[in-house]
């Protein structure tokens, strides 16, 4: 049976993904699924590790630091299903989260993505991150937490991969260059899923993301934007005109 959705989660954090996993499984409604494990420089899980799980598992392990932009793209290029999710291992999605971007998709035909929950472990708050898209504002930061990204897969052939030259943003990268061709992409303004920041998440080291930004900026010609988080666009002044109420 061909698998409605494929959901890919890059993984080097082992304590957090069956979290993730569990939240899968926890969804309202979510058709048929696969579901990717991709492993960074470790061997694959052994499948009676997900014997548990109501859906298929695949596990594949990379060679050493290729990242998640590398693990995500070896699940486009193996995935069946006509939309593809993604998860990263230390977050979760709510039960709700499925439901609500597949419905909008079954409309959209591109790409959506949702509010989140981001909670800060370290200095132990947590405030829904919600910011107010529009295709402008992709030339100086990105509002898409990939957790919440959900894309019709027929936009991969038409985008491209992600970028492995700059992981730290291929994210960015991969959504600004769906919009500049034109790609719908749409906010939903539901919180769907819980963000997790702390010291191991890729965006808590300035000295990596600096000069991956620099090579974002060469790339996409783009003027001057700060080295950020996701956790500091939450109360960094400068991107205060997107931040939504709520």
């Amino acid at each position: 049976m061909i698998p409605e959705v494929t959901v890919i989660i890059p993984t080097i954090h082992s304590t957090t993904v069956f979290r993730a996993l569990d939240s899968i499984a926890a969804q309202s409604a979510a058709g048929t699924l696969e579901v990717f494990v991709i492993r960074d420089g470790q061997t694959p899980y052994a499948r009676e590790d997900f014997a548990r799980y109501p859906f298929a598992v695949h596990s594949i392990g990379l060679l050493p630091n290729q990242g998640a932009a590398a693990a995500r793209n070896v699940g486009i290029h193996y995935a069946q299903g006509p939309f593809i999710a993604f998860l990263d291992d230390d977050d979760e999605w709510l039960p709700n989260h499925l439901l609500t971007t597949l419905t909008a998709l079954q409309s959209h035909a591109g790409i959506v993505f949702t509010d989140a929950e981001l909670y800060h472990l370290e200095e132990g708050w947590h405030r829904p991150f919600r910011f107010a898209y529009q295709p402008s504002m992709l030339t100086q930061t990105s509002p898409v937490i990939p957790s919440t990204l959900v894309v019709s897969r027929q936009v991969f052939d038409q985008v491209g991969y992600f970028d492995t030259h700059i992981p730290a943003y291929s994210d960015w990268d991969w959504i600004l260059r769906a919009s500049r061709l034109g790609t719908p992409i749409a906010r939903i303004p539901a919180i769907t899923a819980n963000y997790y920041y702390s010291s191991l998440s890729t965006s808590s080291h300035p000295e990596t993301m600096a000069p991956q930004l620099r090579l974002l900026r060469q790339k996409h010609r783009l003027g001057p934007v700060p080295v950020a988080s996701f956790a500091q666009m939450m109360t960094d002044p400068w991107f205060s005109r997107w931040r939504a109420p709520g």
